[in-house]
């Protein structure tokens, strides 16, 4: 039951981030972007850097991160503008996402 709770309310407090960013940022195809890098950003900091309990990577990751990240906001988006415009931003999307993950995550050394 705890873990359901560390996610549900990792989700709520999630969903309400992503609300503020949409609402502060005038342009929403932005503000999706932005909502989408910091999820990302939360569950690479969580898997990679952060050495946390069960309950607090359910609660942050996908709790928190998929609470604040959405897939039906960026097909939406999609559906809404021209093809090239929807390519660019799906890609766009796809691609920030790894690099900013890749930045995240520590190196091997050999």
């Amino acid at each position: 039951m705890k873990k359901l709770f560390a996610v549900a309310l990792g989700g709520a407090i999630g969903s309400l981030v992503r609300y503020l960013i949409a609402e502060s940022v005038p342009n929403y195809p932005i503000a999706i972007f932005i909502a989408n890098l910091v999820g990302v950003a939360v569950a690479g900091l969580i898997s990679f850097r952060l050495l946390t309990s069960e309950l607090s990577k359910l609660f942050c990751i996908p709790g928190f991160a998929g609470g604040l990240t959405t897939f039906s906001s960026v097909a939406l988006i999609l559906t809404e503008t021209d093809a090239l415009k929807a390519f660019t931003y799906f890609y766009g999307t796809l691609s920030a996402s790894i690099a900013l993950l890749y930045l995240i995550k520590p190196k091997v050394r050999s």
